[in-house]
């Protein structure tokens, strides 16, 4: 990096302008755009306006999973302005950006790093373009970075991590992939003997299994991992709910693998795992593809961010939560509008970011 460009970006008033440029961003996205509020966006406001009505049959019941984004919408709702809650998403992501900066720098002894990170957040097609909608992506990814953040201090009481991870788990229900990560983590390391220490992967592991067991699961919800989709909506196998009685992820996979062999499903759980990491879409514009798979150059510098950074903690946090989602991603299926990417592309760029780096620091 040149030194002109490395005292730039050094500059104590860097930040600032990375801020002010990112407004204008997501100001050129409005106009061409707008703010989505339709299809799901409608359900949460709904749920919200029944709040507000005294009636929260729906807030404890479909949307509980949901319940942290529904409440948060519940005040702009009350005074009739719904769109307002995008100036606070946009807020909380600048927020979330300094957040993920904070980390970086913490995990590399660079300031100049936690800056770029903060940079490529802030200028993520895929992540901003959720800045602008009515949906959970945006609150949630803007979450979990903030409980991240805290969670990896040493300088945070305990109650205000348990706060941030409720409301992350309420937002989305992958929230718990990555709040629990962080709870496994720090039990173990409070009770930590060499032997004990190593339990903490298999834990991680279990944890998605608890997962995939969980029942209760809306059968709309299980009809792509039992009819084979990649993408929900694009059928692979029709009809195969017909026999199908179950309410879980585990309950799908087991009617999945007495159609498939054990070779077809690993194939599958493959594809669906490459199309959640790859951001191009048929059916999507050039222009958008062009800016949505901008993300592919970070990957290369993602793994060997985790080669260099996975037994550092913030390496090891940023890690976990990835492949667990992942690996969630491979037993369901994956969206048609690439949404479930954009709360892993902050992790894909810390590590990308801390792989350019040397733990020594630069």
């Amino acid at each position: 990096m040149p030194w002109t460009i490395r005292n730039a970006i050094s500059s104590p008033y860097a930040r600032r302008v990375i801020v002010g440029l990112h407004v204008l961003f997501l100001v050129a996205l409005y106009f061409h755009q707008g703010i989505h509020s339709d299809k799901e966006a409608l359900k949460y406001l709904g749920c919200a306006g029944d709040i507000l009505q005294g009636d929260f049959t729906d807030l404890f019941g479909t949307y509980l999973k949901y319940s942290g984004y529904v409440l948060f919408l519940v005040p702009f709702v009350a005074i009739g302005v719904p769109p307002l809650a995008v100036l606070v998403q946009m807020i909380l992501g600048i927020l979330a950006a300094l957040a993920l900066a904070n980390m970086v720098e913490r995990a590399s002894g660079s300031k100049v790093s936690g800056t770029i990170a903060m940079a490529l957040l802030l200028f993520c097609y895929p992540v901003q373009v959720w800045t602008l909608a009515l949906y959970t992506e945006s609150f949630f990814t803007s979450m979990t970075l903030l409980f991240l953040d805290r969670a990896t201090r040493r300088d945070v009481p305990t109650y205000a991590i348990i706060l941030l991870g409720v409301i992350t788990i309420l937002s989305r229900p992958v929230g718990m992939l990555f709040v629990g990560p962080v709870m496994i983590h720090k039990f173990f390391y409070r009770f930590r003997t060499i032997a004990f220490w190593h339990l903490r992967w298999p834990i991680y592991v279990l944890l998605l299994l608890v997962a995939i067991n969980i029942p209760g699961i809306p059968r709309p919800q299980l009809e792509p991992i039992v009819d084979a989709h990649v993408i929900a909506g694009v059928t692979e196998g029709p009809g195969a709910m017909d026999g199908f009685s179950g309410s879980s992820i585990i309950s799908a996979q087991r009617s999945l693998l007495d159609r498939l062999t054990f070779q077809e499903w690993i194939g599958l759980m493959g594809r669906r795992a490459f199309s959640l990491l790859n951001p191009f879409r048929s059916y999507y514009s050039r222009t958008h593809n062009l800016l949505a798979g901008t993300v592919i150059l970070l990957y290369p510098f993602a793994l060997l961010g985790i080669f260099r950074w996975c037994r550092d903690e913030v390496g090891e946090l940023l890690l976990v939560p990835l492949m667990l989602n992942i690996a969630l991603v491979g037993l369901t299926h994956d969206e048609w509008s690439g949404r479930f990417l954009a709360p892993l592309l902050p992790l894909v760029i810390a590590l990308a970011v801390m792989g350019a780096v040397r733990k020594t620091g630069s």
